[in-house]
């Protein structure tokens, strides 16, 4: 599923509207949060207005929207809005990530019932019977599982069916390979981060105590990056069980 990413939390909304309603506001709109192609603005109809506005910005469509008047409304109030927001963008968002990942998987169905070509009905029919028999012998039976973290996750074999079925239309080609990089990427991330937690817990049982490296993500605020490295190497300096990587 697509993740959130905030960029102004939910009691702050009110407060930055009042800060940049005759600056920043008048030129364009404000992002609270984003998610997918999904994304929240904090916009300024009047000086005592805001609305909230949920688009999809890849279509160029607004989902949804509410406006608030300033000087009767609260923190608590216009705080709220933002976070059922938030939530309805996230439903939009894994619905159009769902339907994009399902139309490939039908790709993949229809391509593997051309290749299996007269065999497809007899294995249809084994695949409707249950057989407490047969139990998981039938390695010619399509098994999702197997798809979903084989084929689908091999992202040559994903682009190269995307390629395939969307030949001649370049738009959508476009959209749906951007798509697809970026799930997998994510799906990958995903089962390489829970893979090497079970090894590492694996290997802690096996050897018993050790010491690791463990590496953090620093959020420095600075005008450039030589800043935020300089920063973070002063704050560093002087614990030799630390190393910055430069």
């Amino acid at each position: 599923m697509s993740k959130l990413f905030r960029f102004v939390q939910n009691e702050d909304v009110l407060k930055s509207f009042e800060e940049f309603k005759d600056s920043v506001l008048l030129e364009r709109p404000v992002v609270i949060a984003r998610n997918g192609d999904y994304t929240l603005f904090l916009r300024r109809k009047s000086d005592d207005e805001l609305e909230l506005t949920t688009e999809n910005t890849l279509k160029n469509v607004v989902a949804a929207s509410r406006t608030y008047v300033v000087s009767d409304t609260t923190d608590d109030l216009v705080a709220r809005g933002v976070r059922h927001a938030c939530q309805k963008m996230s439903e939009l968002s894994d619905e159009d990530v769902n339907r994009k990942r399902l139309q490939i998987w039908k790709w993949y169905v229809m391509d593997w019932q051309l290749k299996s070509g007269s065999n497809t009905e007899e294995m249809m029919e084994k695949e409707l019977h249950w057989s407490e028999d047969a139990g998981n012998t039938n390695q010619d039976i399509l098994d999702m599982e197997s798809f979903l973290h084989g084929d689908y996750l091999n992202l040559g074999n994903t682009l190269y069916l995307i390629d395939k079925y969307l030949a001649n239309d370049e738009k959508y080609r476009d959209i749906f390979r951007k798509f697809a990089i970026e799930d997998v990427m994510e799906m990958t991330s995903e089962d390489t981060k829970d893979r090497s937690l079970a090894e590492a817990e694996q290997k802690k049982q096996t050897d018993g105590l050790h010491k690791h490296t463990y590496r953090f993500t620093v959020s420095v605020e600075a005008t450039d990056k030589e800043h935020a490295r300089a920063a973070l190497l002063r704050y560093l300096a002087g614990d030799d069980r630390i190393k910055v990587q430069k």
